[in-house]
């Protein structure tokens, strides 16, 4: 193989970790990679975050270290932008979670463009595909898998009073702050809360095995998806975004704070993309023309999905049964079926779970 095709085989996170272990901070010391000073690198599109560990570099050094790394890394074809940093200690020292093979993050920049219908529905399209999925609702500020899975109720412990039993729902394995509160009653969550009472969420549920599990965050940027970051280590982030450009700009800045963290972009989902007139036929783009799709070729990321203003997938999350599983042969379903598909194949999920997709 040549040289060329070789580079062109491996990630581009790949060819900057190569190349950071031709470094060594000291003449006959282990190079930064393989000591652990290069916590992460995290590529998205042409840009690359590598963030260094700053309880293995000093803090005078590690300014210095940065500049040198900088031109070592932006020599690398495909690279159009670099940053060196120290990581966030909110990431350190992440536990994985026992049973679950993948967990991935449903983000959205702003709220109203139909993240957790989003979340909802690509969790019950992988069910309905053979893979054992969970979903917990992190929106803690305003929960909403309840209403769009239609369940209704209080979530009651394991035999043993240990751990919680998630709901079911369509397959899928269920946890919501809605299930722990009374009816209609809110909860301000605020810093130590956030900390200490969103890993119950994650470690305190009796999820059994899991090929995925997805979490439907709160949108903008807060203290939650700090912990999420902290709690479990990520495969990755699904960004929804509606076309306008408000909306583009709010998940740019939620897509630079998961590079951060060390989490990639595993795609876009554009919302809201257009609406149809079901007299005559014209689309009109109400929501803003194209923004998901621009956003995800500037930053080098999938176009996952375009999903159209539909009033049948809003009257679906209502009523309590996902569009994937009430009309499974509709546009909307299709779309999200494969948005399925096409996780799956991003995150590796084993194959062996998966029935054939409809």
């Amino acid at each position: 193989m040549s040289m060329n095709a070789a580079l062109q085989a491996e990630t581009l996170e790949e060819q900057v970790l190569e190349t950071l272990r031709t470094v060594v901070t000291a003449p006959d010391g282990p190079d930064i990679v393989g000591s652990g000073a290069v916590y992460a690198v995290v590529a998205t599109g042409g840009a690359v975050r590598v963030l260094i560990d700053p309880d293995r570099i000093p803090a005078g050094e590690q300014e210095p270290l940065a500049e040198f790394l900088t031109p070592l890394v932006e020599a690398l074809p495909g690279v159009e932008r670099v940053v060196v940093k120290p990581r966030p200690r909110s990431v350190a020292q992440r536990p994985e979670l026992p049973d679950i093979a993948r967990v991935v993050a449903v983000h959205s920049g702003k709220g109203g463009v139909g993240k957790s219908t989003v979340a909802v529905n690509l969790a019950c399209a992988l069910a309905a595909a053979g893979y054992r999925v969970g979903l917990l609702d992190a929106d803690v500020y305003g929960p909403s898998a309840p209403t769009l899975l239609g369940l209704s109720g209080r979530a009651e412990t394991t035999a043993d009073g240990l751990r919680i039993r998630p709901l079911v729902a369509h397959g899928v394995r269920v946890m919501s702050l809605g299930f722990l509160l009374p009816e209609g009653q809110a909860l301000i969550w605020r810093g130590s809360l956030v900390d200490q009472g969103l890993p119950q969420l994650f470690t305190d549920v009796d999820w059994g095995g899991l090929d995925v599990l997805l979490v439907d965050l709160p949108p903008g940027t807060s203290d939650v998806h700090l912990a999420a970051a902290r709690q479990v280590v990520l495969a990755g982030v699904v960004t929804v975004t509606a076309p306008g450009q408000l909306s583009v700009d709010d998940v740019r800045r939620g897509m630079e704070m998961f590079a951060d963290l060390a989490v990639p972009c595993l795609g876009v989902v554009e919302n809201l993309a257009a609406l149809t007139c079901r007299r005559c036929g014209a689309v009109g783009k109400v929501f803003g023309s194209d923004g998901g799709a621009g956003l995800a070729a500037e930053v080098g990321v999938p176009l996952l999905a375009r999903l159209p203003f539909l009033p049948a997938l809003a009257a679906s999350g209502d009523a309590g049964v996902p569009v994937v599983v009430g009309e499974p042969d509709s546009l909307p379903a299709r779309i999200f079926t494969g948005l399925a598909r096409s996780l799956a194949g991003r995150i590796g999920l084993r194959q062996e779970a998966r029935q054939s997709w409809t």
